[in-house]
Parts: structure tokens; C-alpha cells; sequence
């Protein structure tokens, strides 16, 4: 039978404040997500870019000769090799009716896992090929791969034979050829499955591998497009390493009217900038303030494709690495400048200076070099930001919720030890001494474990994401562990994935299943406005909630004839229950505690204390 929490923990969660002071209603917490393409686009052929058996490609990336394509891999980590990640096995439906099109003829043929092309029907007047894609095998093994095989193939009845096709399209079922959707209703309902304040494009940009080798520069006219092949990057086909087009972006901002966060290409000119802020203002909702990032994660000089992209600029223009990654962010404020004007920095334009979590001096040079070149950081630079991943002290345990309990540990001590290199209050407080508008925001955060590929008590740790208390977890790394601290925007990351020894990162693990796990829930309570409870709760006299830091010990006392108190540990279990009027504590582990006073008359009195151990 599964373990019931004895106490309500996402009532308390709620309730919860730190170090002193009776409660107040709660306030929504400023949080987005970070976006990814799991179950996006309609046309599956948005989402994959491998083309192979190509002699050659257009300019859009269409193949130019006979072709094969990887239209879909939908099994779960490791499947392939005979052996799946997830315990409980859990895989997608991908199954139904896929209607498609092309322009051109072929020779056509769909092979995988009870696959199969039906319906097949050229039209020479329109030079359209339509068909069906069968997708069975759900929920047997090594469902949803499929493969397509182009031969023959003629653009045009003038055109020579294997010379190609274009504008494939394969739609998702439920979804008519003629259909002008872009996204699906799958996709919106889960990007609005919680009252999210923002959403950061980062993932979908492909920020990370999408760099030229220095001093190219990426222009405009080179960006994606409506019209390529793919939204994903098309490096080696076009030479496009852009993800998603900025049009699909502009289009998905304006259907979900929230917050976006973009980041940008180290090496887009100037000429690229300005003319995405056009766009920009041209076409996305007015109502929309925009979240500007260079890049992401510029730490290393070897890391992937923007980090030997920044050392190489670095060294031409004779400054450190750091301190050319904050002259690139002051540039980016002044470009969106001369488009939306000064007074929109800020304000409308909100330029992120990005740090390291476990360095926090990183954010020092970056404020410093701005000091000391362009003037006060604040006249350019909205809000620093930093990470706010958690893992767990007891990830070798074979409990999931043993696991859970370490990773309440591991948030607790980024409250808590000021000796840590983790501890949040270093960039919360730096960002406060710089009169940063925006103060510290969260570019990305969650659970950061498994990752990374290993293995070791793998099906534990990815249990412990599917567990009741992985919402109470949730709830605590961004209330607790950031908004009540003083932090700004916080992104968890990311909607959706699989989850597996490569990190189990999703709020949900199924684009279609918002709700599968206990994430999404705790999410949707942390954002959503409070219903029915007043601005202030009165301050009752009769109870006392102290906590003496010197002694680290907790005071409770109430002059009700009947009260009832009792401490919970984050995981909501009792460690004291009492009936007495006064009560006090000294003996508990180190960590984070609510202490709940029940009285005579009903009333509820929550307070959290933050516990150094004895």
C-alpha cells in the first residue's frame, strides 16, 4: 500500500514563509518554463533532419535526388539495445492515421514497426502526391519507428528522374492535409497547462551547437524559415543551424500571450539583431515584453560551439572571456535600442546577464567589465540569472521517496549553508546590490538527476520524478528555495521529455498526459492567484511561533486551553505532535520545518523554520 502523507503538504506549501512572521495569502510565484519541440509541430516532418542517401540539397534543405528519411523514433531510451531505461516501461502512443503530401512523384514506401502507405494518389495536374501513414504497434515493443524511402522521384514532369521532392508533409492524426495549423492543440493545452509567467525558447533555437567557426557571422537573409526542410538544425543540408524559425516562435508567443525569453547567436550581426527586433515589434502581441539572452551557459572556452566562439572574439578584441560575454549582452541592450527606443530597456526589452550557479564571481566580471566600459549596469542589464537544479544526498537509495528526502537535503542546504558555493542568496544579493530592476531571475531549474548517462540505481531515481512527494519537492525549490529568498523570474526546465538515464527534465514525460506525475500539479498551485483568502491574515496573540537561532531550538506557546501543534519535516511527516500549551524543540536534523498551531477556536497558524541541526 502506498505511504499516505499525514499532513497536507501542498496546504502547508502554501502557507509557508521564512524565518519569521505570521503568514500572509499567498502571492503567484513569476515562473515560465523552458520550451522544447516534444509534440509541437503538426507536421512531424518540423521535427526531424534525418535526410540521408541525399547526393545533394536546395536551398531550403529539400533533397535533390533519391532519399531516405528517419520520420520518427519514438522509443524509449535504450530500446535499441534491448533494454529500456524506465522500470515501468512507459512509452507514447504514437498510433493512427497520418495524412501526407509532397510536391513531385516517387516511388514511395514506409518501413519500421507496423508501418504502412495507404491510399496513395498522384496528381499530375497539381504535381501533388497525397497519402496515408499507418502507424500501429502500440503498445508492443519498439513502437513508433518509422522510416520513409524516396526513389524515383521527379520535382516536376520536366525535371529528370531522381532529382527529388519538396514540401513533404506528414501530419499528426486527427489533422486534415488542408489544415493551416501549426502547433498542435496537444502542445498548447500542455504549454497552458499552468499559469506559466514566461516561456524561454532556448531549447528549440539550438543556442548550444549553432555557432560558426569564428569570425563568421550569421546574417538575416540566412536565417530559418517557414519554408525549410526542418525546424531543426540543418547544419550539414543547408547550412542553416538555427532551430525553430523566428515566424513559428512570434506565432506560438501570440496564441500562449505570455512572456518570451530569447536567446541569441553570439555570432547574429547587427543587421540580424535589428531586424528580429522589427519583427518583433511589428508582430508579436504589444502586450508581450520580451526576455533578451546572450546565448546560454558561456562558462567554458571548449564548451560545444559558443564557447570557442566567444574565447576567439574574446581574444580579438584583447579582453577575458567573461568580460567579452558581458560586452556582447550591453550590445545586445543597445541594438533592441535603436528599434524599440531607451525608454523600452527595461521595461519591454529586458536584457539577461547570465551566471554561473556555483560560481557566482562569474557575474562579477561580467558587472564590473560593464562598470568600468559602458557605465552602471542597471542602464543596460534588467536582471542577472542563474540555475536553480537541485540533485539529492541520498540518490544511491532504492527508495524513491528515500531519494526524494535527499533531494529536499540538497535545496535545503542551497537555503541554508552560506559556505556552499550553491548557496542562492549570493546571487540573490548581488543582484540586490547592483539595482538590478529585474534582480536575479532562474534561466533554468528542477530535478538534476539521473544525467549525464549513468546508470547506478537508475530505477529509483527516475521513480522518484513520478512520486506524490516530487510535487512537494517542486513546490519547495521555487517557494521556499527562491521566492521567499528575494528571487526574481524563475524557469523550470523543461515541459517535456523522456525520462531516462539522461535526466528526467520534463514537468510530464507524455505531451499529451499534462498531469501524469505530481510536477505540472505542484506548478499549476505555485502560479495560480489565490482564491477566497484575504490580503492579510490577522496576527493572533495568543500564539507564539519562535525560533531561537543562537540555540537552534523551536518555541511554541499557546494560551488556548486546547491547542494542537506539530512540526512537519518537508516531506510532511510529523517529528512532534503535542497537546500541551507550550512546547519546545531542539533535537532535529538539520533542514526546513512547518510548524502548525491548531486552537481552540479553528484557526490554523503556519510558520517555517529553517533549522541549523544541533
Amino acid at each position: 500500500m502506498k505511504k499516505q502523507l499525514p499532513y497536507s503538504l501542498s496546504i502547508v506549501l502554501c502557507f509557508l514563509w521564512v524565518y519569521s512572521g505570521y503568514s500572509q495569502a499567498p502571492k503567484p510565484l513569476q515562473l515560465g518554463v523552458n520550451l522544447d519541440d516534444n509534440g509541437a509541430f503538426v507536421n512531424m516532418v518540423n521535427h526531424t533532419n534525418r535526410y540521408n542517401k541525399a547526393s545533394g540539397y536546395d536551398k531550403n534543405g529539400w533533397p535533390t535526388s533519391d532519399f531516405d528519411l528517419t520520420l520518427l523514433d519514438g522509443r524509449p531510451a535504450t530500446e535499441w539495445t534491448n533494454s529500456i531505461d524506465d522500470p515501468e516501461k512507459y512509452r507514447i502512443d504514437y498510433s493512427g492515421r497520418y495524412a501526407g503530401s509532397f510536391v513531385g512523384s516517387a516511388t514511395f514506401r514506409a518501413t519500421g514497426t507496423s508501418v504502412s502507405i495507404e491510399n496513395l494518389m498522384y496528381d499530375s495536374l497539381k504535381n501533388t502526391t497525397q497519402f496515408e501513414l499507418v502507424v500501429g504497434g502500440y503498445p508492443n515493443a519498439n513502437h513508433a519507428l518509422v522510416f520513409l524511402g524516396f526513389t524515383n522521384t521527379r520535382r516536376t514532369a520536366q525535371d529528370t528522374l531522381r532529382s527529388g521532392i519538396t514540401e513533404l508533409k506528414v501530419l499528426r492524426p486527427g489533422y486534415a492535409i488542408t489544415t493551416n495549423k501549426v502547433f498542435t492543440d496537444e502542445y498548447i493545452a500542455l504549454c497552458k497547462a499552468a499559469d506559466f509567467a514566461a516561456y524561454r525558447y532556448y531549447n528549440v533555437q539550438n543556442i548550444w551547437d549553432g555557432e560558426p567557426t569564428y569570425p563568421a557571422r550569421t546574417t538575416w537573409d540566412k536565417r530559418k524559415t517557414p519554408q525549410d526542410a526542418s525546424q531543426r538544425t540543418l547544419a550539414g543540408i543547408n547550412g542553416k543551424r538555427d532551430g525553430w524559425c523566428w515566424e513559428y516562435i512570434i506565432e506560438l508567443a501570440n496564441i500562449l500571450n505570455k512572456d518570451i525569453w530569447v536567446c541569441l547567436h553570439m555570432s547574429c550581426d547587427s543587421g540580424y539583431v535589428t531586424s528580429l527586433a522589427q519583427m518583433l515589434k511589428e508582430k508579436l502581441n504589444p502586450g508581450i515584453n520580451i526576455y533578451v539572452e546572450n546565448s546560454n551557459e558561456v562558462w567554458s572556452p571548449t564548451q560545444l560551439t559558443h564557447g570557442p566562439y566567444n574565447q576567439a572574439e574574446a581574444t580579438f578584441n584583447k579582453i577575458t572571456f567573461d568580460e567579452n560575454y558581458a560586452r556582447r549582452s550591453v550590445e545586445l541592450s543597445k541594438w533592441f535600442a535603436l528599434v524599440y527606443g531607451q525608454q523600452e530597456i527595461n521595461n519591454k526589452i529586458r536584457v539577461i546577464l547570465a551566471g554561473q550557479h556555483a560560481y557566482n564571481g562569474r557575474s562579477d566580471n561580467h558587472l564590473n567589465y560593464i562598470k568600468k566600459v559602458f557605465g552602471a549596469p542597471k542602464d543596460f542589464i534588467y536582471a542577472t540569472s542563474t540555475a536553480l537544479y537541485f540533485g539529492s544526498t541520498k540518490e544511491s537509495n532504492p527508495d524513491p521517496r528515500v531519494v526524494n528526502q535527499g533531494m529536499a537535503e540538497d535545496i535545503t542546504a542551497q537555503i541554508s549553508n552560506a559556505q556552499s558555493g550553491f548557496y542562492r542568496l549570493n546571487h540573490i544579493s548581488k543582484a540586490k546590490n547592483w539595482e538590478l530592476k529585474g534582480g536575479v531571475t532562474s534561466y533554468e531549474g528542477g530535478p538534476h538527476m539521473p544525467s549525464g548517462g549513468g546508470t547506478v540505481n537508475l530505477a529509483s531515481q527516475i521513480l522518484s520524478h513520478r512520486t506524490e512527494e516530487m510535487g512537494a519537492i517542486t513546490k519547495l525549490n521555487y517557494s521556499e528555495g527562491w521566492q521567499a529568498l528575494g528571487g526574481g523570474l524563475a524557469m523550470y526546465f523543461t515541459l517535456t521529455s523522456a525520462y531516462n538515464r539522461y535526466g528526467c527534465w520534463g514537468i510530464t514525460d507524455d505531451y499529451t498526459k499534462p498531469d501524469r506525475n505530481f510536477k505540472m500539479k505542484a506548478l499549476r498551485e505555485l502560479t495560480a492567484p489565490p482564491i477566497g483568502v484575504s490580503e492579510e491574515v490577522p496576527q493572533e496573540q495568543n500564539v507564539t511561533i519562535g525560533y531561537d537561532s543562537k540555540n537552534q531550538t523551536v518555541h511554541i506557546q499557546t494560551l488556548t486551553s486546547t491547542p494542537t501543534i506539530a512540526i512537519y519535516s518537508v516531506l510532511g511527516e510529523v517529528v512532534m505532535r503535542s497537546a500541551s500549551s507550550v512546547a519546545s524543540v531542539r533535537t532535529l536534523p538539520r533542514g526546513l520545518y512547518t510548524v502548525v498551531v491548531q486552537t481552540d477556536n479553528g484557526q490554523q497558524f503556519v510558520k517555517s523554520i529553517l533549522h541549523g541541526g544541533e
